[in-house]
C-alpha cells in the first residue's frame, strides 16, 4: 500500500478520536525531544535491512520513540526514563513528545509506511490497532511477548486485546485496571462488608439509600458505559464479548434484561448525576457517595489527594457463582513500525522493557505500571494488579470503548448511555437507537 492509501484509511478509521489514556500524540513543530548519547551507529534502510546472528533485524543502535503521554514531563525525569531504558538495552533512545493527539496521528500516518517511520510509537487499542495491522505496518511482537514481556510479571490475557489472528502486534505503554473503589469509613458506619454476590451488592446500596447515601457515582467525562460493561459483564461475559463482536444485537433480548436492571438500579437511586472527576472524588472522600467504578490511577488519585487512605476495593460480584468477576482495563499500545529503519533497535529496547529496575523507573516518572513485579505503595492500585493478575478467580477483559468493533456504533452507544444517565432516555430507546445505528453500519441481518 502506498503512503498515502494508508494515510487515508488510517484518517478514516481514527476520526472518531479517543478517550485520554489510550493514545499517542503531535506534530514535527510542537515535538519535544529527548535522547541519550548517540552510539555512533548508523542507519540502515528499510530496503537494506540487515540481520543479526539470530536472523533477527539488526541494531542500529539508537531509536526514536513518538509518544504522546510525556508531553509535559519534567526534563530530568524524560533523562531518568531514557537512561534507564538505554543502559538496559544499550540502545540510544530519543523521546518524541508530542503535545496532542492530532498531530502524532498525522506524523505517524505520514511516516509509519516508510523507513522514516518511528521504531516505537504509542497507539490505540481495539480497531484502531488493528486498522495498522491490516495495512502490514506494524510488526509481529509474538516472540518478543513470550521470551520478555510474560516471563516480567505482564498478564498473558493483556496480550489478548493486541492479538490479530493468532499474532500479537503490539506491546503496553501503560495498563489501567478498574475495580470498585469505595470508602471504607461509610461502610463501617453502616456495618457493610465487601460484596460477593450480586444480591448482597444490591442489598448494600439499598442500605446505603436508606441512609441518604448514594451508592454508586458516575463519572461524566468518560464513563458513560461503564456500568453497562460491568452488568453485561455480571451477567455473562461472554454475551459481553459478543456484543462487542457484533456477534449480538443490542435489542438481543439478554441485553435488554441488563439494560433493564440498569434502569430498575437507577429508579431505586442506586447512582449518583454524573459528574465531573475532582466533584466525584470530594463527594466519595466525604461519604456523600459510597463507591465509584474506576481506575487504578484515580484510586491513587483520590487516596492521596481526597481522603487520607480511607478506601478499598472490590470487584463487580456476578449474579451466578458459577460466572467469574470481570476486571476491564484499558490499555496504550507500543508498537514497532515494521518497515523502520530502526527496528532492530526498537525490539532490543521491548525486550528490556519490563525488567523490574527500568519498570521501577518507569512508574516513578509516569505512575503508570504495567509489571506484577513492580512494587506498588498504594493499596488500590496494588489490589486492582492482584485482581488482573488473578485468572483463575477473574476475567480480563479490554473495557467497551475499546473493545466494541466498530467505531460509529461505539460513539451511538456511549452517547446514548449518557443520555440515559441524566434522564434523556429510557433503557429501551437507547437501546433501540444504538440498534438502528448497528443495523446502518452492518446491515439489519447482520447477527442472525
Amino acid at each position: 500500500m502506498r503512503r498515502r492509501g494508508l494515510a487515508v484509511l488510517l484518517t478514516a478509521a481514527l476520526a472518531a478520536g479517543s478517550l485520554a489514556g489510550c493514545a499517542g500524540g503531535s506534530s514535527a513543530p510542537e515535538k519535544q525531544t529527548n535522547s541519550t548519547e548517540s552510539t555512533g551507529n548508523q542507519t540502515v534502510s528499510a530496503s537494506e535491512e540487515q540481520k543479526g546472528e539470530d536472523g533477527s533485524p539488526a541494531s542500529t543502535g539508537k531509536v526514536e520513540f513518538w509518544n504522546d503521554k510525556l508531553s509535559g514531563t519534567e526534563q530530568v525525569d524524560l533523562d531518568k526514563l531514557a537512561q534507564s531504558a538505554s543502559e538496559a538495552s544499550g540502545i540510544d533512545i530519543e523521546f518524541i513528545s508530542y503535545t496532542d493527539v492530532p498531530s502524532m496521528r498525522t506524523a505517524v500516518e505520514q511516516s509509519v509506511n516508510s523507513s522514516d517511520a518511528p521504531g516505537l510509537f504509542t497507539w490505540w487499542s481495539g480497531v484502531n490497532l488493528k486498522n495498522l495491522v491490516d495495512a502490514g505496518a506494524v510488526e509481529d511482537l509474538t516472540d518478543v511477548w513470550e521470551k520478555y514481556i510474560i516471563p516480567n510479571g505482564v498478564s498473558r490475557d493483556v496480550a489478548d486485546s493486541l492479538t490479530f489472528d493468532g499474532k500479537i502486534y503490539a506491546a503496553p505503554y501503560s495498563i489501567i485496571y478498574n475495580a470498585i473503589v469505595y470508602n471504607k469509613d461509610v461502610f463501617d458506619k453502616y456495618d457493610l462488608k465487601e460484596p460477593e454476590t450480586f444480591e448482597e451488592f444490591e442489598n448494600v446500596c439499598q442500605t446505603l439509600v436508606d441512609h441518604g447515601v448514594a451508592p454508586m457515582g458516575v463519572d461524566a467525562t468518560a464513563g458513560s458505559y461503564k456500568w453497562f460493561q460491568c452488568l453485561l459483564a455480571a451477567y455473562d461475559p461472554q454475551l459481553y464479548l459478543d456484543l462487542c463482536a457484533n456477534k449480538v444485537k443490542y435489542t438481543d433480548d439478554r441485553v435488554v434484561e441488563v439494560m433493564n436492571k440498569w434502569q430498575e438500579m437507577h429508579d431505586k437511586g442506586f447512582f449518583s448525576i454524573p459528574m465531573d472527576p475532582a466533584d466525584l472524588h470530594k463527594s466519595e472522600a466525604s461519604g456523600e457517595i459510597a463507591m465509584q467504578e474506576t481506575s487504578d490511577y484515580e484510586g491513587v488519585n483520590l487516596t492521596d489527594n481526597f481522603g487520607g487512605g480511607n478506601f478499598d476495593t472490590f470487584v463487580m460480584p456476578t449474579v451466578s457463582p458459577d460466572i467469574k468477576k470481570t476486571v476491564f482495563f484499558e490499555i496504550a499500545p507500543i508498537c514497532v513500525a515494521k518497515n523502520s529503519a530502526d527496528k532492530g533497535s526498537a525490539l532490543e529496547v521491548l525486550k528490556v522493557w519490563y525488567g523490574k529496575e527500568h519498570q521501577t523507573v518507569f512508574n516513578e516518572v509516569t505512575g503508570f505500571n504495567c509489571s506484577s513485579n513492580v512494587e506498588i505503595s498504594n493499596n488500590c492500585a496494588k489490589e486492582m494488579s492482584q485482581y488482573a493478575m488473578n485468572s483463575d478467580e477473574y476475567n480480563l477483559m479490554l473495557r467497551y470503548y475499546e473493545n466494541v468493533a466498530d467505531l460509529d456504533i461505539r460513539n451511538a452507544a456511549t452517547d446514548q448511555f449518557m443520555k440515559f444517565q441524566l434522564g434523556g432516555t429510557t433503557a429501551q430507546e437507547a437501546l433501540n437507537t444504538i440498534q438502528a445505528k448497528a443495523d446502518e453500519v452492518l446491515g439489519a441481518g447482520y447477527a442472525d
